[in-house]
């Protein structure tokens, strides 16, 4: 193939395209993606709930087909765990094969755990790359969530898993500079010299930009606000505990949590950090409202547990809140952040879940909110660091060098995988038998 023909990709992602993350990083990037020339079918597993939302979905579907992205949404099944997740994976490998046969694919993008799993098998069946687009180290994340016990047999097995995927992988996308160098250290990515690109969770800067906003008065409170998830991996007790330090040490504060999340457990969690009814609200808010609300905040936060996987992560709110002129407060050890805001000064970083800690943090942002050119700052740092557009350029470099025949030299580098590559016969055999004993037991 032509390094100049048009790549043909079936893009996989266990995410649906109505939920947020859908909404924030697939849709973008794969509009981004046919934009600069990609030919390029998109299966998403979406919740009942979002399939429910005909206009919506309608909605989605439309805004694909202008961009010739032809769009395959199944259901995503949550229990029972292990069988749900099991059909899924079949599901989706039938779905790709069929995709690959209506529209011959060269590779295939396989994004979060369970995307890698099925994309590794539908690539062994079909001869595509596989370009696996980590979303994190999943196996190690559940330990730190508390789902699993580090060493456990379902930490073992998806560990196993994880390697086999790299190891099978043509391409490997990395959503930090941190976690680039634990895939690069990896023997079998060495052997290979596969190539590995660093794509944090991008922003669509034209979406979120900050065009106006609502000034704080001299005496009114501070606006925290908090998006996304909460619970598990997602300590928002803490960020609750540092409000509340934050309200006795600079002066009132209220935070507002955005997330789909349930009511009574944001309450749960805000109580538990010890701060007052009053001084929080919660709701969820649309992709499209998400800029409009952020403008009216003074500062974004994210708390993080800290264990075994946090470098390897890259949220999206932090490049959402750097987009809207927002500091960030954050946990330590998160992606590469930590050392953007040291270079940069576009946030804080809470060191441990202390009241000294937190006492600390707050002063630090009560002095950096004082600087009038802190919100041009942390505008910049998302454009160097998590623009959408750049991060696309990078993909679709990958994509032209995956299936370019230029004197042989990615096909000198990338070398055919074995008969035990994950996704063929004999591996999905022995990972079942693994996955049937975890069960049985």
């Amino acid at each position: 193939m032509s390094s100049q023909a048009r790549p043909k990709v079936l893009y996989i992602v266990y995410w649906g395209a109505a939920e947020p993350l859908g909404q924030s990083l697939v849709l973008p990037a794969v509009r981004r993606l046919a934009d600069l020339g990609a030919d390029l079918t998109l299966v998403t597993f979406e919740k009942p709930a979002d399939m429910a939302r005909e206009n919506e979905i309608t909605r989605i579907r439309k805004d694909l087909n202008r961009n010739n992205v032809r769009w395959i949404p199944l259901r995503y099944h949550k229990q029972p765990k292990v069988p749900a997740t099991g059909y899924d994976v079949i599901h989706g490998m039938a779905r790709g094969i069929v995709s690959r046969l209506t529209n011959k694919p060269d590779l295939v993008h396989a994004r979060t755990f369970i995307g890698g799993l099925m994309g590794a098998a539908v690539a062994a069946l079909t001869k595509a790359k596989l370009i696996y687009h980590n979303e994190g180290f999943y196996p190690d994340e559940q330990v730190d969530g508390g789902i699993w016990k580090a060493e456990s047999a379902p930490h073992r097995i998806a560990k196993y898993i994880e390697q086999r995927m790299y190891s099978r992988a043509d391409g490997i996308i990395s959503m930090s500079h941190r976690g680039r160098q634990v895939i690069e250290a990896l023997p079998a990515v060495q052997r290979k010299g596969t190539p590995v690109i660093v794509v944090p969770s991008c922003v669509d800067l034209n979406h979120f930009k900050r065009d106006e906003s609502t000034a704080r008065g001299p005496h009114s409170p501070l606006r925290f606000v908090y998006i996304g998830s909460v619970g598990g991996r997602y300590v928002l007790d803490q960020a609750g505990r540092f409000v509340a330090a934050a309200s006795r040490e600079i002066g009132a504060a209220n935070l507002r949590v955005l997330t789909r999340h349930d009511p009574a457990l944001v309450a749960s969690m805000l109580r538990q950090g010890g701060l007052n009814d009053d001084a929080w609200s919660t709701e969820e808010v649309s992709h499209s409202a998400m800029p409009r609300m952020l403008a009216d905040q003074d500062a974004g936060l994210f708390f993080l547990s800290q264990g075994l996987s946090e470098h390897g992560c890259s949220p999206t709110k932090i490049g959402e809140y750097w987009a809207m002129g927002l500091p960030v407060v954050t946990t330590p050890n998160v992606s590469d952040t930590d050392e953007i805001i040291r270079r940069e000064r576009v946030g804080v970083v809470v060191r441990e879940n202390s009241g000294d800690a937190h006492r600390c943090a707050a002063r630090e942002l009560k002095a950096l909110l004082e600087d009038e050119e802190l919100a041009g700052r942390c505008r910049r740092a998302a454009e160097d660091h998590y623009a959408l557009d750049q991060a696309c350029d990078r993909q679709f470099d990958l994509y032209r060098e995956l299936i370019s025949n230029d004197n042989g030299r990615v096909r000198s580098r990338i070398q055919p995988q074995s008969s035990r590559a994950l996704g063929t016969k004999t591996n999905r055999q022995e990972v079942e038998t693994q996955l049937e004993t975890e069960v049985r037991s």
